[in-house]
């Protein structure tokens, strides 16, 4: 069981040449502990039903050679997994999780009519047989059917990102969000989750799963909307992107950090704050989900951003009506140069250096502020001092301020309540404070 003592650590089975020769038998008993489709190292579609049945009819027939596999083992394999199909992933799942799971039959035709089994002196009609109606000879055939694979040891999710681009698809065109992608991290898979599996309700697909509900002219098959998102969190993360833009090698160098550096989890707190504002945004301003295309609703990500760490509260449909006007003005034709048929906010909006994606941004900010938006400066503190909760329970006598019943002993339970509410701008100081139950200001 050569994979299995590869999980195990024993690495006396490999050849000189890093590859091993396995059967599908050993390949389906370490399924459970092997990742057989690491989104990292897939494109967003599966192989269609014909061409997995095309696939399972190879086994029968001598002239075709099966491809080898790459697998990785040994340190770094995410999640609960001890290897990992680099290269081979829709064939592994097409064997092990579908035909040996009778989830699919081999096609009606002639071709298995005749089959020929080594060591046997019959012949097997296997057209349009599942896996459980082959005869036992058969079965067994396919199960000792033996394979070959590439191994890799103990490589680091960078090292892994790059063998995957640069070593086994140097003949497959790879668009830059799959080989960022290929990075392993927990912001890698955050991203491909968010964007496609487990989305954010902004990211909500039309009925034909490619085109977006909310977003103008994004193609999920063309990991648009990885790409956006990958750069809203580049850009919401740090302020890098002042100094090195949004192009593809600043958010390439993001997601190799990320691999280096940030390998026990992502962090998405504020992220999650900022996307559930801009989708309030999106879906109750008509005109947004077909006038904003994926820069431009990145740009507003951004800025939403930057007004929650400012501590700006800020309306999502005032802001966004805002945001649109602004937009429509800086495309206004009359502000076109001689001979130009852009004007220059459309022209940084063109490109991703630090220079034009400042500018767009600047212009931006300038035009949102011209057009004029309801906005309120929150108090940077947001909670009351222990101190001062006190000093409003001895003022008040022990009395709940919104049940104005007795309340216990001033301890944990006890807790400050804005007077004049925080979310309007109020301070958080002892004069706004009121000494109230926990339960009752939860309830409030």
């Amino acid at each position: 069981m050569i994979l299995r003592q590869l999980m195990e650590g024993d690495t006396s089975g490999i050849n000189r040449n890093r590859r091993i020769a396995f059967t599908i038998r050993e390949l389906s008993d370490v399924k459970d502990k092997m990742n057989f489709s690491p989104k990292e190292y897939q494109r967003f579609f599966r192989a269609v039903q014909q061409w997995q049945e095309q696939f399972m009819k190879s086994f029968f027939l001598s002239q075709i050679i099966i491809p080898e596999f790459c697998f990785r083992f040994g340190k770094h394999i995410p999640n609960r997994f001890l290897a990992e199909i680099m290269d081979g992933q829709q064939r592994g799942t097409t064997i092990v999780y579908r035909y040996l799971n009778n989830e699919f039959a081999l096609p009606d035709d002639e071709e298995l009519e005749f089959v020929e089994i080594p060591e046997s002196d019959f012949t097997y009609d296997c057209r349009g047989k599942y896996f459980k109606d082959l005869p036992f000879s058969v079965r067994e055939y396919l199960l000792d059917y033996e394979l070959s694979a590439q191994v890799y040891l103990d490589l680091t999710p960078e090292e892994a990102g790059e063998i995957f681009v640069n070593v086994l698809n140097n003949s497959t065109s790879l668009n830059a969000q799959e080989k960022r992608q290929a990075i392993s991290s927990p912001m890698s898979r955050f991203v491909q989750e968010k964007a496609r599996f487990n989305s954010y309700s902004v990211f909500e697909t039309k009925s034909n799963g490619k085109d977006l509900k909310w977003i103008a002219n994004a193609d999920h098959s063309k990991l648009d909307v990885d790409k956006t998102l990958a750069e809203i969190i580049f850009m919401v993360s740090s302020d890098t992107y002042k100094q090195k833009g949004v192009g593809g090698k600043a958010v390439d160098d993001f997601y190799r950090t990320h691999a280096r550096m940030h390998q026990k989890g992502f962090k998405s707190n504020h992220l999650d704050k900022v996307m559930s504002f801009v989708n309030q945004s999106m879906r109750q301003v008509p005109n947004a989900k077909t006038f904003l295309p994926l820069k431009l609703f990145r740009n507003y990500c951004v800025m939403v951003s930057d007004l929650m760490k400012a501590n700006v509260k800020i309306d999502p449909v005032d802001f966004m009506r805002c945001y649109i006007q602004a937009v429509v003005n800086l495309k206004d034709v009359s502000l076109r140069g001689k001979g130009m048929t852009k004007t220059p906010f459309e022209m940084f909006m063109n490109n991703s250096s630090k220079f034009d994606t400042m500018s767009a941004l600047d212009l931006l900010w300038k035009e949102v502020s011209k057009v004029q938006y309801f906005s309120v400066q929150l108090d940077s503190k947001r909670t009351f001092t222990r101190e001062e909760v006190e000093t409003a329970y001895i003022k008040q006598k022990g009395i709940c301020a919104i049940c104005e019943t007795e309340m216990p002993e001033f301890g944990s339970e006890i807790e400050g309540d804005h007077i004049l509410l925080y979310k309007d701008g109020h301070p958080t100081t002892q004069d706004n404070c009121d000494a109230v139950h926990g339960s009752c200001n939860r309830r409030k």
